[in-house]
C-alpha cells in the first residue's frame, strides 16, 4: 500500500469500527422485537441495517484493494483515481462515481438533457 493512502486507510478502520458497533447494536434492537408485533418502527430498523451491512461492504471492500495494492484503480477503465477524490469518497470503485460532482463544480451542468448520457460523454 502506497504511504500516501496512510490517511485514508486509518479512515477507513474507524469507519469500519463504528459500523460494526452500529450493526452490533440494531442487530441487538432487531432480535428484541423479534417476536413482537411488526410496525412500522421495525420496518425501517431493517432498512437501517441493510444500509450499515452496505457501508461495511464497501468499506472492507477498499480495506481489501489496499492489501492486494489495487486500491484508487477505476474498476472499470483501470485509470487511477486521484487522491483528492479518494480522500473524499474513500470507498470509490470507479472514476465514473465523481461525474455528476465534477460537472457541478465546474458549473458546466446543462439546462436540459433527454437522458443522462452527457454525464459520460463530456469526459
Amino acid at each position: 500500500m502506497n504511504d500516501q493512502y496512510a490517511e485514508i486507510k486509518a479512515e477507513l478502520e474507524l469507519t469500519k469500527k463504528e459500523l460494526l458497533s452500529r450493526l452490533a447494536e440494531s442487530t441487538i434492537y432487531e432480535v428484541s422485537q423479534e417476536f413482537l408485533f411488526q410496525d412500522e418502527k421495525t420496518e425501517k430498523e431493517k432498512i437501517i441495517i441493510n444500509h450499515i451491512k452496505e457501508d461495511l461492504r464497501d468499506v472492507e471492500r477498499a480495506l481489501n484493494k489496499m492489501k492486494e495494492g489495487t486500491y484508487g484503480i477505476c474498476e472499470e477503465t483501470g485509470e487511477v483515481i486521484p487522491y483528492e477524490k479518494l480522500r473524499i469518497l474513500p470507498t470509490a470503485r470507479t472514476i465514473f462515481e465523481f461525474s455528476f460532482t465534477d460537472l457541478y463544480d465546474y458549473k458546466v451542468i446543462p439546462l436540459q438533457r433527454e437522458n443522462h448520457l452527457y454525464l459520460v460523454e463530456q469526459k
